[in-house]
């Protein structure tokens, strides 16, 4: 069955379900954006029609073919001219893993049922034409190779790595492009290096998102230039197609370069190729007239994380919200640039969520660290967009000419060094650049790198801190803890790559493996035996400022079969603070049925209306007060003190750090309810927990006295066999 649009077609969709319903709505949707629609009902029509009509597009219904619709993908990229084609894939699964492996089967996008008709819109428009020209070159044959020098894109294969694995066809003729000459090396080693940046950039993004990317390079060779449409379209899990389109004749209109005279699409700042050149002048001129250059990068904290919760649209409202705070902090005599002679400075988006500043005639460090203090001082106010309140927070990087380099180039590559320092070590936020951050800085992209590495590789564990009931004895919970095993560096200490995991984003994949594998083991735990105890995962500042955390959650336990009443979540006291919507994601927690544990308790930040106010099952007293009821004094006093209001509220309370006899004494006393630390064991692996449990319940079952000698030998002597 087959239906035409009114309007030119864009080119012919093949759409393969066996469920009419669902056929007559995509058909109407991609109508609607031009396309010829072929309805095929199973896997030989499609092969049939394939054959006949050249698809610009094909969706496949994973319905159609219950026991494998991957294979049926798989079968379809390796009919001719299909295994380029866009290939969208409607599931009715939400599972991030079998969209993994749909991508792995070079499925272009999987789109989830029921089909949000904006959404789906905005995924076939992120297309464009490609699927059409491809179709297009990839039907011609030997003979006809002068009418494929007539194609106007030219199209290759890339590696996420930059690497042209492949040239497809087209614009053979493209003189600066030359695409025959540039297949099988790296982009690094064929363009420039901003456009190289950019490129890769994109490559990533675009992996990332599962989403189409485009926009614009310059490409100059022999004195010759020219502006160039790139266009990425996800191809499997590591690679893309590239379809690079000439624009120079539409780019050069009215007599000027598009860059010179556009505008960043989102935020109406100056576009990077104009900035570029304003920043050349502006060194340029400080070199003349010996004066100082004051370059700032500022990145916005966990902009990628808004992106991928709330959505792109509030997303470009973060970036404008960001592009009008930082210009209000721009001294009087600065202006934004579109840009004339006499700009002393300018501010540009050059990268999704970064910015750069550019202040002229600077004449001293002080004058920088006010303009610095003003920019974070704007940010103090949440911004309200589309019902969300969120707390922006830049982070700075900042370089200075002459000091930190001479070249514009060398300049905002330091200041991109020192930003990377003010994510990762700053307490203020911002840094200067020095010397030293270089090497730090490649220490820490190695170790980026490596633990990118160990999340795929599976070199992460979790050990289980036991917490020991001080009334009965028996173990009352099981505190999860990360454990990185490198294959050649041993157990490394998380505390030095957890920092960077927040900085870089990688907490998010480590946060969610932590709460699957955790659950899943406590499910298995509890399986074997229904007294099995808790198990209580950590979560970050970051983790807990999720706006889908309440959804991750009950997915996880929903997907392992776990009791809520199984899983404890500990956080801090600090990040209810810095949280102004930590009430609300307490009672929605609370709701789902997880224990909510207040960790470091005391440490800095103690508010009783926390106790009060908020749906808190206990609290762990800091190991620092633990410690110091060794001897008598104030914190022995304060220690006390928290016990008993805790327990007037009705709060369990936990000690952790215990390491004596002393300590455990003193907190049985006061009526502190469980404690865990080294007097008992050191965090377990996986398949010590079991031989653990039952020595503390042959302790148990053998004397109602708790003697803790008695107790340690024999939880040694159970694990130890």
């Amino acid at each position: 069955m087959s239906h035409n649009a009114n309007n030119p077609s864009v080119g012919q969709a093949l759409i393969v379900t066996g469920d009419q319903s669902l056929a007559n709505r995509v058909s109407k949707l991609l109508l609607s954006d031009g396309y010829e629609t072929i309805e095929c009902h199973d896997y030989q029509n499609l092969k049939e029609r394939a054959a006949d009509a050249s698809p610009a597009l094909i969706v496949v219904d994973a319905a159609l073919s219950a026991d494998g619709p991957l294979d049926m993908c798989r079968a379809i990229r390796q009919l001719p001219g299909c295994d380029y084609i866009p290939l969208l894939l409607l599931s009715d699964s939400q599972d991030d893993a079998e969209a993994e492996l749909a991508y792995e089967q070079n499925v272009t996008s999987v789109v989830s049922k029921p089909i949000d008709e904006d959404a789906f819109r905005k995924t076939i428009q992120s297309l464009g034409d490609t699927g059409r020209t491809l179709s297009g070159i990839r039907a011609l044959r030997m003979p006809e190779a002068d009418v494929l020098r007539t194609m106007p894109d030219a199209f290759f294969i890339a590696g996420k790595d930059g690497l042209l694995r492949q040239y497809l066809g087209g614009a053979n003729d493209d003189k600066l492009l030359l695409p025959e000459a540039i297949e099988g090396q790296n982009i690094a080693d064929v363009w420039p290096d901003d456009v190289t940046r950019r490129v890769l950039q994109g490559i990533k993004r675009a992996l990332r998102s599962r989403q189409a990317d485009a926009f614009e390079i310059q490409l100059d060779r022999d004195g010759a230039e020219g502006v160039y449409e790139m266009r990425l379209l996800v191809q499997g899990r590591d690679k893309v197609l590239l379809v690079i389109r000439n624009i120079t004749r539409d780019a050069g209109k009215n007599g000027r370069h598009r860059d010179d005279e556009a505008a960043d699409e989102v935020t109406g700042l100056t576009t990077q190729g104009a900035f570029e050149t304003q920043f050349d002048s502006i060194i340029a001129d400080a070199k003349l007239r010996e004066r100082g250059v004051a370059v700032f990068c500022i990145d916005i904290d966990r902009f990628g994380r808004i992106n991928d919760t709330l959505g792109r649209a509030v997303g470009d409202e973060v970036l404008k919200v960001t592009a009008q705070r930082i210009e209000r902090c721009m001294r009087r005599s600065d202006k934004l640039a579109r840009i004339e002679d006499d700009d002393k400075s300018t501010l540009a988006r050059t990268n999704g969520d970064e910015f750069v500043l550019v202040l002229a005639d600077i004449e001293s460090r002080e004058d920088i660290g006010t303009v610095a203090s003003r920019v974070q001082e704007a940010f103090e106010e949440p911004v309200t967009i589309e019902g969300h309140q969120l707390k922006i927070t830049p982070s700075i990087g900042i370089a200075t000419y002459p000091l930190d380099g001479d070249s514009a180039e060398v300049l905002l590559k330091n200041a991109r060094v020192a930003l990377d320092e003010a994510k990762v070590l700053s307490a203020e936020g911002r840094e200067f650049f020095s010397s030293t951050m270089k090497f730090r800085s490649q220490k820490r992209l190695d170790v980026k790198n490596e633990l990118s590495w160990a999340i795929e590789k599976k070199q992460l564990e979790l050990h289980y801190m036991p917490r020991i009931d001080l009334t009965a004895g028996n173990v009352v919970g099981l505190e999860a803890l990360l454990r990185w095993i490198h294959p050649l560096r041993g157990s490394v200490p998380l505390n030095e790559v957890l920092p960077l995991a927040e900085a870089t984003g990688l907490i998010f994949p480590i946060g969610e493996w932590v709460l699957l594998t955790a659950c899943a083991q406590a499910a298995a735990w509890l399986e074997e035996d229904n007294d099995a105890p808790p198990v209580s995962i950590n979560l970050s500042q970051q983790e807990f400022a999720r706006g889908d955390l309440v959804e991750l959650i009950d997915t996880a336990l929903t997907e392992t079969g776990l009791p809520p009443s199984q899983l404890e979540l500990e956080l801090t006291e600090g990040m209810l603070i810095r949280n102004r919507q930590a009430r609300g994601m307490l009672q929605s927690l609370s709701k789902i049925g997880v224990g909510i544990v207040l960790d470091d308790f005391g440490q800095g930040h103690s508010s009783i209306a926390h106790l009060t106010d908020l749906p808190i099952k206990a609290i762990k007293i800091d190991r620092e007060f633990v410690d110091g009821v060794k001897k008598a004094g104030p914190k022995q006093a304060v220690c006390s003190a928290m016990i008993a209001m805790s327990r007037e509220l009705g709060i369990s309370v936990i000690a952790e750090g215990v390491e004596t006899h002393v300590q455990v004494e003193f907190l049985r006393e006061r009526g502190c309810d469980a404690v865990q630390g080294f007097l008992y064991t050191e965090p377990l692996p996986v398949d010590k927990v079991p031989a653990f449990l039952e020595a503390c319940e042959q302790v148990l079952n053998e004397t109602s006295i708790i003697d803790l000698d008695t107790a340690r030998r024999t939880i040694a002597l159970k694990t130890a066999s």
